[in-house]
């Protein structure tokens, strides 16, 4: 029995062991856990499929120029139907063809440049998935750091509120304290340990929602390893938006999508009133009789002009599609205006959120300090007996409560910073750089 339970408990501490080996410890500030989503999150790798697409496109607009080919062979047979034929043919004949056809006008230019376009606007969208899963990756990861020290902070609560309760527990068996204050103290600590449990299945859930959005298997063992600590920063707004705005993705993508619809209209335009020039040649052989052949061939060679006048007509659907292309041009035009006012907007926001979050961090922080120092003189008078164990409680309660809320402020400042990053298009070093 005695090596059965030993063999055991050595499998168990294997086990742990093996466990512990694999579990992945991931940080921020080395960007280990932003790698990961950028080789691994689905919805990226779906982008970066759509770029591939728009590349080669790109690469490929050659064949806007290639003419098109095409080759024929086939046979035939004719007879009479009502005299007996005498020539000796056997009367089926063979035929074959090849041909080639080139148009060109100046939509071909046109549509190679409208290409080139496609290709950066999905550049740009790839950019704006990549950027938004980076900030997405960050938050999250700085959202767990917070509830892993809110239970740090919950679990020395209940630590703390478990020692009274031994204190109290030991008082009433030696006749120092009454069952009332057993039965107070015991209370306090039990129901400390549903919020512990709630934060605890919390973290649990978040963690899996962060797995995912690494790309990793939800059974995949993971921790976190970071600190909540910053330094407020000084910003010069103005300088900020001079700098930045217009290196902002959606302005970017917005000034794209202009320039799209103007090469639209210029493409409208171009089909719809330019000239265009068609080359072609074909080349064809044939043999009257299968039998015998005797092969005969001829090659043609043609070029045209043609000029479309529907287009010149006023109320034809051709100039009518002109209007429509520079009525889609207008609206671009103005979508960037109402885009970089909203733009500049949104970055003044979060400029003034984060001065308020900084002001919270210095609220908060001297709340905590304020706290504590209420809770160890109410623990020292409680010890002393001028104190009830209700006093320790609400004043156990209030420092926890401030130091949640200072955790909660530090979130949001270094989430602000992340969105400000965002939206300024540039790297917090940068940002910070441009102020000295």
């Amino acid at each position: 029995m005695k090596v059965r339970i030993l063999i055991a408990n050595l499998l168990l501490i294997t086990a742990v062991l093996l466990t512990a080996e694999s579990e992945q410890v991931l940080t921020v500030q080395e960007d280990q856990a932003v790698a990961l989503a950028m080789e691994n999150n689905v919805s990226l790798r779906s982008a970066s499929l759509d770029l591939e697409s728009a590349r080669a496109g790109l690469d490929n607009r050659w064949n806007l120029i290639l003419p098109d080919f095409s080759a024929s062979t086939g046979i035939s047979r004719s007879d009479s139907l009502l005299t007996r034929s005498g020539s000796g043919s056997s009367g089926w004949s063979v035929n074959g063809s090849l041909s080639a056809q080139l148009t060109l006008s100046a939509s071909t230019a046109i549509s190679a440049a409208g290409t080139a376009l496609a290709y950066q606007a999905e550049s740009l969208s790839y950019d704006a998935a990549r950027e938004e899963l980076i900030v997405s990756v960050k938050k999250q990861f700085y959202y767990l750091l917070v509830n892993k020290e809110n239970m740090d902070l919950q679990e020395r609560n209940l630590d703390l509120a478990e020692k009274r309760y031994l204190q109290a527990k030991t008082n009433f068996e030696n006749g120092l304290a009454s069952e009332m204050t057993l039965m107070e103290a015991r209370n306090s600590y039990e129901s400390l340990k549903p919020d512990l449990l709630d934060t605890k299945t919390s973290y649990e859930t978040q963690l899996m929602s962060f797995k995912k959005l690494l790309g990793l298997d939800l059974d995949n063992p993971i921790d976190i390893d970071g600190s909540l600590d910053v330094q407020p920063l000084d910003l010069d707004g103005e300088l900020l938006i001079d700098t930045y705005l217009m290196n902002r993705l959606d302005v970017q993508a917005v000034m794209k999508a202009l320039e799209n619809a103007e090469n639209q209209l210029s493409l409208t335009t171009a089909g719809n009133l330019s000239p265009s020039v068609k080359l072609s040649t074909g080349w064809t052989s044939s043999a009257q009789d299968i039998s015998k052949p005797d092969w005969s061939d001829s090659l043609t060679v043609s070029a045209a002009v043609t000029l479309p006048l529907n287009g010149f007509i006023p109320g034809s659907s051709e100039s009518l599609a002109i209007k429509d292309a520079a009525r889609s041009a207008e609206q671009a035009r103005l979508s960037v205006e109402d885009t970089i006012l909203s733009a500049e907007q949104e970055i003044r926001t979060i400029l003034m959120e984060l001065e308020g979050y900084r002001q919270n961090i210095e609220i908060t922080g001297l709340s905590v300090e304020l706290a504590q120092k209420t809770y160890d003189m109410t623990e020292a008078a409680y010890q002393s007996g001028s104190r009830e164990l209700l006093d320790v409680e609400d004043a156990q309660n209030n420092l926890l409560e401030a130091e949640q809320n200072l955790l909660l402020s530090r979130y949001n400042y270094l989430s602000g910073l992340l969105d400000l990053e965002y939206a300024l298009n540039a790297d917090l070093e940068e940002i910070i750089t441009l102020g000295e």
